[in-house]
């Protein structure tokens, strides 16, 4: 094993996480008792040669588009056109955030956790575009009870650098899919987005609507408000995959493209577009906040 690829096992559930340091240490293989949980979009080579998303990719410093690269945030304004490696989607928005193939990890494996480090000030090119200077924290465990296999994932940002650092990152999971596969969806509230995917700020607030099953590989692509420790479930005949999203992940995109072999079930702490919006939350100077949420397959 090489060490940008990182492998954590739990070997009472014949449980084995992947993750390669070298590409935004993005999870690529979660083989739970023999079987592959996640989708790739192309083999392994090629997706590591490009800033595909699959996988579990973390998105930071935000999750999902942006309706522009030029804002303020935390009383700093911010440019994101100098970050020469910005992403962004087929419309011309950055998307994704800035650390798709981010490669400069500092990483501590035990063997059942890995946790990754990324001290943002000292990479000029990172405080350039986003001038916060903060600590970034990343853990994965592996651990199972006596049904399910389980993955949880904390991320930490802690504002040591002085000033107060915007809370608006994600993680986007593709799940790999059987045919027949349903979607069972928590109670959330509808956020009306545009043709681009951006919500409409001047829209009226939807009602909450209840929990509801719904198929898998129908097109969905589609934003929601969600209430604490919500919990989704991806269900095929012969496993079920749950994320509960606990306390800080309040949002949740659903993506799930007609006829494709993934669905994604995205944990988001804010709502798409938040950084330019001035939607964002922050982390106050001198403090850290941490999102936890879990995967449990069955």
């Amino acid at each position: 094993m090489s060490s940008l690829e990182q492998r954590i096992t739990d070997d009472l559930q014949r449980s084995t996480l992947t993750v390669r340091t070298d590409a935004g240490c993005v999870a690529c293989s979660w083989i739970v008792d023999g079987r592959e949980v996640l989708a790739l979009p192309s083999p392994l080579a090629e997706f590591l040669a490009t800033a595909r998303t699959g996988g579990i990719p973390l998105l930071y410093p935000y999750a999902n588009r942006l309706r522009t690269e030029q804002f303020n945030a935390a009383h700093q304004s911010v440019d994101l056109s100098k970050y020469s490696s910005l992403k962004r989607d087929g419309a011309g928005f950055p998307i994704h955030g800035l650390l798709l193939r981010w490669s400069s990890w500092e990483c501590v494996n035990t063997g059942s956790t890995l946790e990754a480090r990324l001290d943002w000030r000292v990479h000029s090119e990172f405080m350039h575009a986003y001038p916060f200077a903060h600590t970034l924290r990343v853990r994965w465990e592996l651990s199972h009870d006596d049904e399910d296999a389980i993955l949880a994932i904390t991320t930490t940002i802690e504002a040591d650098g002085g000033v107060d650092v915007p809370w608006a990152f994600g993680w986007h999971p593709y799940f790999a899919l059987e045919s027949g596969a349903t979607l069972e969806l928590p109670a959330r509230r509808s956020i009306a987005l545009d043709a681009n995917g951006l919500p409409l700020l001047d829209a009226p607030m939807a009602m909450f609507i209840d929990k509801a099953t719904v198929p898998a590989q129908n097109g969905q692509d589609e934003l929601f408000a969600i209430n604490p420790d919500a919990r989704g479930v991806i269900a095929t005949n012969t496993r079920t995959i749950a994320i509960e999203f606990g306390d800080e992940y309040r949002w949740m995109q659903v993506y799930s493209p007609r006829n494709a072999a993934f669905a994604s079930l995205e944990p988001m702490v804010a709502p798409t577009s938040a950084l330019a919006d001035g939607r964002a939350e922050s982390v106050a100077a001198g403090t850290a906040r941490s999102a936890r949420f879990v995967i449990r397959v069955r």
